[in-house]
């Protein structure tokens, strides 16, 4: 018995830059819409998935914005994406699929909350998602990532062979190399290489710096990244805090309340007809 975790607001994006364009007959765009809802039903089409949840970002502003002024908003996006988030949610909602719409939080919260919470009353846990912000939430083959663009799974011996570190130590890793997709800048002259042997080798970014003495030389721009760490300790730890997903998001669901439900094939029928989906199949 697997839970299948899917990333919606991903999905939605995926679907938007590598699905047609599709117009309604009042010229909404809904093609991104009609990707996910796909997505959807192939996974509820596989027997594996006996419990199946999303998440999505119903809102692009999190707590995070109140903690750092730089992190991820929704200046930028493209408005034809942005209009289809509502109809996105009810997609998902009418094929019978659980969701949980963040507005405090973000869908990698839920996502790592739900993780937390279910772990041990299933075999197995698939997060829908390459997100590499995901990678700490893998465990073992216990708990492992699904990239739908590349037919793969990661598990944490994937995680390890990709960033040279342990899945729990992603946020300290981010913190240091940052990463652009959620705008942490991380540390000025840290790449994912030095960011993963600093890490590696000292476990987090307070060991790293109390050990200083010992990597500075061998480190390219040593001297410049431990005055970076000494500087300004506070701001990469807030980087860390940033990266690091939430385990206490208010998630009521119960395990029994992630298998499937019904289809109301009246509404759904509305809907997709509302949106020129006549022939979807579900």
């Amino acid at each position: 018995m697997n839970l299948y975790l899917i990333d919606a607001t991903y999905e939605l994006f995926r679907s938007f830059y590598g699905y047609p364009k599709r117009l309604t007959e009042d010229g909404r765009e809904v093609g991104a819409v009609r990707g996910l809802m796909e997505h959807i039903v192939r996974v509820k089409n596989n027997e594996e998935n006996t419990y199946i949840a999303a998440a999505f970002d119903a809102d692009v502003i999190s707590f995070r914005n109140d903690l750092y002024s730089g992190y991820k908003t929704g200046e930028g996006m493209d408005p034809d994406i942005l209009s289809q988030f509502e109809l996105a949610q009810k997609s998902i909602e009418l094929l019978g699929i659980t969701l949980w719409k963040m507005y405090k939080y973000e869908a990698d919260d839920a996502i790592a909350t739900a993780v937390e919470k279910f772990k041990d009353q299933v075999e197995k846990i698939v997060i829908g998602s390459p997100d590499k912000d995901l990678a700490q939430c893998v465990e073992g083959d216990k708990v492992v990532m699904w990239s739908t663009r590349k037919k793969e799974y990661t598990n944490e011996k994937g995680v390890r062979e990709k960033f040279g570190i342990q899945p729990k130590q992603i946020p300290d890793y981010l913190a240091l190399a940052g990463d652009s997709s959620d705008g942490i800048p991380g540390i000025k002259g840290v790449g994912p290489k030095t960011a993963s042997i600093l890490v590696s080798k000292y476990g987090d970014i307070i060991s790293i710096q109390k050990n200083s003495n010992e990597w500075v030389e061998e480190v390219r721009s040593g001297e410049k990244i431990r005055n970076a760490l000494e500087e300004g300790m506070e701001e990469i730890l807030l980087f860390k805090e940033l990266a690091t997903l939430r385990l206490d998001v208010p998630i009521t669901s119960s395990i029994n309340d992630l298998v499937p439900k019904e289809v109301n094939q009246i509404e759904l029928n509305e809907f997709c007809s509302d949106l020129g989906f006549e022939n979807f199949k579900y």
